[in-house]
């Protein structure tokens, strides 16, 4: 049982190796396979602590680098950062716990022909509900780690939600093979099944589901702060000096994207700069994006991108961080959580997702975390031919945190088929194709300006029409046919 134990727990550390910045997405898929094997005819308990332990393998190798912002940041000691990581990796293992545990139920209720679905359906539904859950969580998200893969091609039809889907049927096909090959009963089938899965995976890929709009000058700063000088005068002015320094570079029609926080006075109080660098953009027809500390009072914030120049408009950050931006049940849990340090445990929330219009560019943003948020992000890019996202993934140094954060910019890419450019404080800022790759980028904590002609593209795919519905109606007619027939079972037992 311990040998058991201790490979679950292995499987886990290895799953967790398919996301950036390893991409051994392949292995991921045999980790689950070899789950499988470990995990055969268990109790509905057993079932639970196999997925509990598994899920603990995988977060504690994939989500570990929140150690730096806390210890480092959060002036938190070494032991009560290792304390706090592995309490909020303890929570976490429990979702996976509940993948096995509800997997094991639809087994019974299943007919051996359609068991295969099983695990895949139960690891989808638990994936969405903690993407909602106290107010969501959709960090390592199982089908985010194929993209810019050979077998990403299905990334536009059923989003990275549906890779998921994909990808633990992979994991269950190849078990079957192996399974069955050893009875020469059946695996045949199952490989077929695999093999056209993969196949119709890689020739999706040429599928062109946007089209070509135009282009536009896009330049990228990463000023590259320590989070003691960004939030400092020194801050202050280098960034102000560096928003010169690029109207003063710019050319005609360009768009300027300063990162998250780039500016951390309000408006009203550093109007006379604000409103320079507007008659100095509306002279050549700039449009500069920088992210803005909007003050509503002296106790309460916005964290707000805001456009400037030939653009006049602003988008408030919708999805918060919580512990970060806010804490959750704070009447309770007080300010003993605001693990950053900042007070920025009062920030308020936008109302909605919105496209901002720069000239012909029609820009659907996202700030840091909301990122992660699929069915966020899908509801402005319908309406826009160029994604743009900023962040500060200062707060995790060189941890593969940041890495994490890309690979997720690179699913929203492939989803709609449209350009993504990302700009960040120290790094990774970057311009990424529709199909996902990254076409150039800044290293971590590099201070300089990225500049190229960003395509535009018009048109929706599958996913930006009708994002997981799809999927979720599946699911729900798998579930309802599933439950109909083990009910007609028990009748018929009565």
């Amino acid at each position: 049982m311990l040998k058991k134990r201790f490979l679950t727990l292995f499987c886990g550390l290895i799953y967790s190796l398919g996301f950036a910045p390893f991409d051994l997405w392949w292995l991921a898929i045999l980790s689950i396979s070899t789950l499988l094997y470990i995990g055969e005819n268990l109790s509905k308990k057993e079932s639970f602590i196999t997925g509990y332990i598994f899920g603990f393998g995988m977060w504690l190798s994939g989500i570990s680098w929140l150690y730096v912002s806390i210890h480092y940041h959060g002036n938190i000691s070494v032991f009560g950062s290792s304390f706090l990581i592995l309490l909020f990796i303890a929570a976490l293992s429990i979702y996976s716990g509940l993948v096995f545990l509800l997997n094991n139920y639809l087994i019974s209720w299943s007919t051996k022909s359609f068991d295969f679905l099983t695990l895949p359906t139960s690891w989808v539904i638990i994936e969405i509900i903690r993407s909602y859950l106290f107010t969501g969580f959709p960090w390592l998200i199982s089908g985010t780690m194929l993209a810019d893969s050979y077998i990403d091609g299905l990334t536009p039809i059923i989003g990275a939600q549906g890779n998921s889907f994909f990808l633990i049927l992979l994991g269950v096909l190849i078990f079957k093979v192996i399974k069955l090959t050893q009875t020469k009963k059946g695996a045949l089938l199952y490989l077929f099944c695999t093999v056209f899965l993969v196949l119709s995976a890689y020739i999706s890929k040429s599928i062109e589901w946007t089209e070509l709009e135009g282009k536009v000058p896009v330049s990228l700063h990463q000023p590259n702060l320590t989070l003691e000088d960004k939030w400092s005068n020194y801050g202050i002015i280098k960034t102000q000096g560096m928003i010169y320094d690029s109207i003063s570079r710019a050319e005609q029609g360009e768009i300027i994207v300063f990162p998250e926080t780039a500016l951390i006075l309000s408006e009203k109080d550093n109007l006379n700069f604000l409103n320079e660098v507007r008659f100095l953009s509306i002279q050549k027809n700039i449009t500069l994006i920088t992210g803005i500390v909007q003050r509503q009072d002296s106790k309460t914030m916005r964290n707000r991108l805001q456009s400037l120049g030939a653009s006049e408009s602003h988008y408030d950050k919708v999805k918060l961080v919580p512990f970060g931006e806010f804490i959750p049940l704070e009447d309770y849990l007080g300010s003993f959580l605001d693990i950053l340090g900042l007070d920025l445990t009062n920030t308020l929330p936008g109302d909605e997702i919105k496209v901002i219009k720069a000239g012909k560019t029609r820009l659907s943003p996202s700030i840091c975390y909301e990122i992660a948020f699929d069915n966020l992000i899908r509801t402005a890019t319908k309406d826009s031919n160029l994604l743009v996202t900023v962040s500060n993934d200062t707060w995790f140094g060189k941890s593969i945190g940041p890495i994490q954060h890309l690979e997720i910019a690179q699913n929203r890419a492939l989803e709609h088929n449209k350009e993504l450019v990302r700009s960040t404080n120290s790094g990774i800022t970057a311009y990424i194709s529709k199909k996902g790759t990254i076409i150039e980028k800044q290293e971590y904590f590099e201070e300089k300006k990225l500049k190229r002609n960003v395509t535009l593209y018009s048109g929706n795919t599958f996913y930006s029409k009708y994002g997981n519905f799809p999927l979720i109606s599946i699911i729900l007619i798998y579930l309802v046919l599933i439950f109909l027939k083990n009910n007609k079972k028990r009748t018929n037992v009565t």
